[in-house]
Formats: C-alpha cells, sequence, structure tokens
C-alpha cells in the first residue's frame, strides 16, 4: 500500500468503509434488476398464490385499464388487429344465433302449416290479403318498443323521455347529444341543402333506432325486435300529435302540457294501438273473396264426389273377388284395376264351370269393361263334376243326379237302356271315382222302383240326425244338408206315389236331469230341425214338433232326428 492511500485511509476512516458498503448495496441492486425480467413470472405465480391474488389483481387495475385506454386512443388499428380474432368469432357466433332463432321459427312456420294454428294464419292471410309469409313472420317475429325520447331539434336536448318499466335507466342527455351529433354529421356530410339529408334509422347493440324528424322536435324510439311497418306511421302521427301540444312560443313544453306529451308517448298504448290497426287492416282482396271461396268449394265438392266413386269402385271390386274366389270350377288368381273403369280379371277356369261374367257384370257398373285372362284347367269340385255329368249322361227328368266326395250317385226311374248305358257312361266323366246306381230303376218296374226307394228311404231318416255339441251347436255342419236331401227326395217321390209326406221333428238328449228340462231341451232341437225344413219346401201344415211328446224317451245322445208321421195312403 502507497503513502498516499494510507494517508487516504487515516484521514477518511469510517466514512471510507461506509462508502464501500454503499457501493455493494448499488451493485447488488443493479445485479437483481438485470435479473428481474427472468425472476417476475415466478415472482408473479407466487404473487397469486392464497390472498395474494385478489391484492395483485387490485393493483393493477388502474395501471392497466389506463393503459389499454392510452392504446386505444394511440393505437386504435393494432388493438382492432389484436382483437379481430375474439370479435369475429364472437360475431360469427351472433349471426349463428340470430339465424337458428330465424331458422327455428321459419321451421315452426313450415310445420305448423297444416296444423290448427296454421290454418289460423292462413284462413288470416286470406282474411287480411296478407301474404302469409308475412303474417306467419309477424306472428313468429315479436318486437318490444322500450325507450322513446322526445328531442330538441335545435338545442339537442331532451324534452321528455319514456321507457317500459323493467328496463334501467338510460342516459337521456347522452343519447340526445349522441343521435343530435350523428344527425348533424349526416345533414352536413351526404345533405344537399338545409333540409336535404337526416339520420332515419340506427342500430345501436341490439336495438334498432328510429329517427323521425319534425319542424320543432324529434322523436327516437328504441326498438328490439322487427318492428311491423304501422308502428313507424303511429309513431309519426304521436308527433304530429305532440307538435299540435307545443306552445308556438317556446322552446320546451309547458307544464299544462308536459301530461298530455307524456300521454301521446305512452308505450303500452302505442303498442295496442300497432294491433288493433292491424287487425282493422282492410283485405287486399275484398273482390276477389267469393270466386276464391266459390272455387274452393267446387273443388273440394269433386274430391268428395272422386272420393266416393273411388270407394264405390274399390268396394265393388272388393266383391268381385269374393265372389270369383268361391266360383265352382274357377281359380282366381287376381282381379286387377286398369283404372278407367277396366278391370282384368286373371285365372283358371273350367270348361264345364258356369260362365263367371255375367256375375262380374252384376256387380260392377254399366259402364265399366270387364276382361276376362282365364286359361282352362280340370276341377274336380263336386258342383263342376256334376255339371260335367248332366252334360254327358243327358239324364231324364225322373232321375236325380248328385256327386258327393266324387261320387256320382242316380236315383230314379228311366228306361232301361239308359239305365244299361248310364253306370258305364258316368264312370268316363272326368272327377267321378265312383258311380252309385243303387236307386236307380228301369222304367217297366217304374212304380215298384219308387216305391221301394220310398221305403228305404223312410227307414234311413230316422238315423240321419243332426248332432249338437251343446244346445243347438251343431257337430257337423255336413249332417243337415244330407238330411235335407233325403227330405227333398221324399217331397219329389210323395205325389208319384200319391202319398202324404208329413214329418215328425224328435229331439234327442243324453245326460239325465229332470222331465222338465230334457222336455225343454227335446223341443228346442226338434223345434230348430223343423225350422230348417222351411227351405227344402216342406211347410208348416207337413211339419210336426214331437220332441217333447214322450217323457220316458231314451237317454242316447245329443241330437235331432225326422220320422214320417203315420198318414193314410192314397190310391192304395
Amino acid at each position: 500500500m502507497g503513502e498516499h492511500q494510507r494517508l487516504k485511509q487515516l484521514i477518511l476512516g469510517e466514512e471510507l468503509a461506509e462508502l464501500n458498503a454503499h457501493a455493494e448495496r448499488v451493485a447488488a441492486l443493479e445485479s437483481d434488476q438485470a435479473a428481474l425480467p427472468q425472476r417476475l413470472p415466478g415472482l408473479l405465480q407466487r404473487a397469486q398464490r392464497g390472498d395474494g391474488r385478489q391484492r395483485l389483481a387490485q393493483a393493477l387495475k388502474t395501471p392497466v385499464s389506463d393503459a389499454l385506454a392510452v392504446a386505444v386512443r394511440s393505437q386504435r388499428q393494432s388493438i382492432v388487429e389484436l382483437l379481430f380474432p375474439v370479435i369475429g368469432p364472437a360475431i360469427r357466433k351472433a349471426i349463428a344465433e340470430a339465424m337458428r332463432d330465424f331458422n327455428e321459427n321459419f321451421n315452426r312456420a313450415l310445420e305448423s302449416s297444416f296444423t290448427l294454428r296454421g290454418l289460423r294464419w292462413r284462413l288470416e292471410s286470406w282474411r287480411t290479403g296478407l301474404p302469409y309469409a308475412q303474417v306467419v313472420m309477424r306472428h313468429a317475429m315479436h318486437y318490444r318498443l322500450d325507450h322513446l325520447f322526445l328531442i330538441d331539434r335545435d338545442s339537442g336536448l331532451v324534452l321528455s323521455r319514456v321507457s317500459a318499466p323493467e328496463l334501467p335507466d338510460l342516459d337521456a342527455d347522452a343519447i340526445a347529444g349522441m343521435l343530435t351529433a350523428i344527425g348533424d354529421f349526416v345533414r352536413d356530410s351526404v345533405g344537399s341543402g338545409e333540409d336535404g339529408g337526416s339520420l332515419d334509422s340506427a342500430s345501436v347493440g341490439e336495438h334498432l333506432v328510429w329517427v323521425l324528424s319534425g319542424p320543432r322536435a324529434n322523436l327516437a324510439a328504441f326498438i328490439r325486435g322487427a318492428p311491423p311497418p304501422a308502428l313507424r306511421t303511429l309513431l309519426r302521427e304521436r308527433l304530429e300529435q305532440i307538435h299540435l301540444t307545443l306552445d308556438d312560443a317556446q322552446a320546451a313544453p309547458t307544464s299544462e302540457h308536459e301530461a298530455e306529451i307524456r300521454d301521446s308517448l305512452n308505450l303500452q298504448q302505442i303498442e295496442s294501438s300497432v294491433l288493433a290497426e292491424e287487425a282493422s287492416a282492410p283485405t287486399g282482396l275484398p273482390a276477389r273473396r267469393w270466386p276464391l271461396l266459390l272455387f274452393l268449394l267446387v273443388v273440394l265438392a269433386a274430391l268428395s264426389v272422386w272420393a266416393w266413386r273411388e270407394r264405390q269402385w274399390q268396394q265393388q271390386l272388393a266383391a268381385v273377388s269374393h265372389t270369383l274366389a268361391n266360383w265352382p270350377g274357377l281359380h282366381l288368381d287376381k282381379v286387377e284395376d286398369l283404372g278407367g273403369r277396366r278391370v282384368r280379371v286373371v285365372g283358371l277356369v273350367d270348361a264345364a264351370a258356369e260362365a263367371p261374367l255375367p256375375a262380374i257384370r252384376a256387380q260392377l257398373p254399366a259402364d265399366a269393361a270387364v276382361e276376362l285372362d282365364l286359361r282352362g284347367y280340370l276341377s274336380t269340385e263336386d258342383a263342376v263334376v256334376a255339371r260335367r255329368a248332366r252334360a254327358a249322361l243327358a239324364p231324364p227328368a225322373d232321375v236325380n243326379l248328385t256327386v258327393h266326395d266324387g261320387v256320382l250317385s242316380l236315383a230314379g226311374a228311366a228306361d232301361a237302356a239308359w239305365v244299361a248305358q248310364a253306370p258305364t257312361r258316368a264312370e268316363r266323366v272326368a272327377g267321378v271315382t265312383a258311380v252309385d246306381v243303387a236307386r236307380l230303376h228301369a222304367v217297366e218296374d217304374a212304380h215298384a222302383a219308387l216305391l221301394a226307394e220310398w221305403q228305404q228311404l223312410a227307414t234311413a231318416l230316422p238315423l240321419l240326425r243332426v248332432h249338437f255339441v251343446r244346445e243347438l251347436e251343431q257337430r257337423d255342419a255336413a249332417e243337415l244338408p244330407a238330411l235335407l236331401h233325403s227330405v227333398e227326395r221324399l217331397a219329389a217321390l210323395a205325389p208319384r206315389l200319391q202319398r202324404q209326406l208329413v214329418l215328425q221333428c224328435h229331439g234327442h238328449n243324453d245326460e239325465p236331469g229332470s222331465n222338465a228340462t230334457n222336455r225343454s231341451l227335446r223341443e228346442r232341437r226338434a223345434r230348430w230341425l223343423c225350422e230348417q225344413l222351411q227351405p227344402a219346401g216342406i211347410g208348416p201344415d207337413r211339419r210336426v214338433i214331437a220332441g217333447a211328446a214322450d217323457d220316458d224317451a231314451a237317454v242316447d245322445e245329443r241330437a235331432a232326428s225326422l220320422r214320417l208321421a203315420p198318414a193314410p195312403t192314397e190310391g192304395e
């Protein structure tokens, strides 16, 4: 150490040590300041822990707001570019929401086109003469009048204001100044003269602002939604009433006129007046109403007649199909409707079957055209086989020819030659599986043959019973036709043998019981059987109910039977 340094240390002493300490602290602060950018994120993260988050937000609120305001004023384009990624999606989202609401309203309108509400709207459209779309929009897109401001035209001061009760108050003076300034700008910028241009409407947020100009004052209306054109007309009428109320010598309304002006600006009265005006609007098509109504009635009547005729036609085709499906010797494939009252019947038909065309025409209108597309086939139905056998054998009038399950039965009297050839010829008939000629006799012994047949039928008649499951419910539907066939043959033989045919109807039961119960059951079954004889030509004078005559009858089975009643013969 030199003498100079030693002298400095002796002179300064403690001051020199303090200066060195300060220099070290300054160096440490400079080092901390240089490292602050790297340490700041960590410090901010630690500051947001616990209660520090609230204190940090409170401390940064004012400087951040001031900095943002300065940046917006000085670097507006930069702020717009920075906010564009945020504002763009927000705008698109708002537009999407609006379009979604519109689509929902429009879809509801389409869905309700044929509902009760849609028909009511269509009736309103027809009654008022307005397009249906306009009626739908008027009902689907509602509007609301939120604020009305009466603004002095020269000074821009608010003369009167009315707002909906549930809405917060707006700064009327600021709004009036804004609208006045914008109106002056429009008039000065785009107007060609003193009255060359004025502000008519503007959009402020979700509100549509209508500005109606007058010589003394302007009326500004803040509207939410889609207002009808009638609202603007009514607001202009109210503005004209207000100008009549204003005192010509003053720029503001007097106290005596203030109540009248506020009454003219009553929101509820204005909306009610708009609804009343729309309801009482004249019809757009008064001269066309009755022709349109007449046309609709004619169309409705024509459609009704067509629907009725079409229904009748389908019922007639169904009846034809049912008839042909049960036609002996005909196999029906389909009944085809060719349109224009033309029908084609497709199927198979036996040559021996009865022609179906007359039956078809009887069930269709006279102007119907019937086309038969029928191919031949061989039917084995009993009715068709019987027709084929009659055509082949040509039996005499006294010979009864029947076919049952392919068995051809011949009964009656004929000349010996025909009787001799009948079995052989009958076996050749298509569909005949067996021939029964036991009751067929030659004409030489005709009376004896008929008498033998009578005796045979009379003996077999009591054995041909109609059995029941219970009460009068038949067990076998084929038993009654077989019994009636024998009765018909007896009825045919009676006049030829000069006999009187009287039948006794008997009822039977198989369960013992009281005499009264058995008698009642037998009597009901006997009466039922007698009633079935009427179609066979056996009238009430030729049948006797004998079901309850014998209380001691043997209990055998649930059935009903017939017997020949004793009667004197004629000619014997």
